[in-house]
């Protein structure tokens, strides 16, 4: 069966989904992976029906608290205590994975009976037929590349942002305190940065006002990434184009680099 993809980005998906199957289960528990579609040699040589393939991976580890379900494709979200026993960081993954599927026109879904009664995902795909392909899936949002630097000095936020933008086609360096920021700039000019406002040390207004006095950042979009929604700060208007909620959406990045 074939579907029209990026194989090392279906890869990823699923070698990231079988991972937290097999974090989440206890020695001795049980995961599978069962994989539905129609029988090709079924499927007419001219008929162009939208068909799917649905891959199913279900474990009977420790499941998802039902508080917690409706926020699993949200990045950093992770249950009580599961970082205390599992390695890996927070949880950013399923964000990109979710990310992932939609860009191959895809879908995902998960589901659990709670703590302990394990979890069922669910990737629906379209699979092609043999008469010919009716679309591509891009990994974009048809806007130019651009230089983007991130400076957090939690290194999980960095390396989630920078994954989705990277997958989106932009070039992104890290950061993970001001001083390695502006380090960077000698040699990276970036079109966009994105800087979290409290950092330890030299923190995010900081960071700003040292960039703004940089001549090759004159052009530079200074972004400021802040826990608190409604934020109206003088000082963050005074020294930031714009501010964004963390953790950012998708959309919301999207936003920015098209202003």
């Amino acid at each position: 069966m074939t579907v029209y993809a990026d194989a090392g980005r279906l890869t990823q998906v699923f070698s990231n989904l079988l991972g937290n199957a097999v974090k989440y289960t206890p020695p001795g528990g049980e995961i599978t992976l069962r994989v539905e579609a129609p029988d090709p040699t079924l499927i007419p040589e001219h008929d162009s029906t939208p068909r799917e393939v649905v891959v199913t991976i279900r474990d009977n580890g420790m499941g998802i608290a039902p508080e917690l379900l409706p926020h699993v494709f949200d990045l950093f979200t992770q249950a009580p205590g599961v970082r205390m026993r599992t390695e890996g960081g927070l949880g950013v993954g399923l964000s990109v994975v979710k990310y992932l599927v939609n860009a191959h026109q895809g879908e995902i879904a998960i589901s659990s009976g709670g703590d302990g009664n394990g979890t069922e995902v669910t990737v629906r795909l379209p699979i092609v037929c043999r008469s010919a392909v009716a679309h591509v899936a891009s990994t974009t949002h048809e806007i130019p590349p651009a230089r983007i630097l991130l400076v957090d000095d939690i290194a999980d936020a960095t390396e989630a942002l920078a994954m989705l933008l990277t997958l989106d086609g932009h070039e992104v360096k890290r950061a993970q305190s001001g001083p390695q920021a502006l380090s960077m700039i000698e040699s990276f000019t970036p079109d966009v940065a994105l800087i979290d406002i409290n950092m330890p040390g030299m923190d995010g207004h900081e960071v700003a006002k040292l960039l703004k006095q940089r001549p090759q950042c004159a052009s530079t979009r200074l972004v400021a990434l802040t826990g608190f929604a409604g934020t109206t700060s003088e000082r963050l208007a005074d020294e930031f184009h714009c501010y964004l909620v963390k953790p950012p959406s998708l959309d919301d990045l999207v936003k920015v680099l098209r202003t």
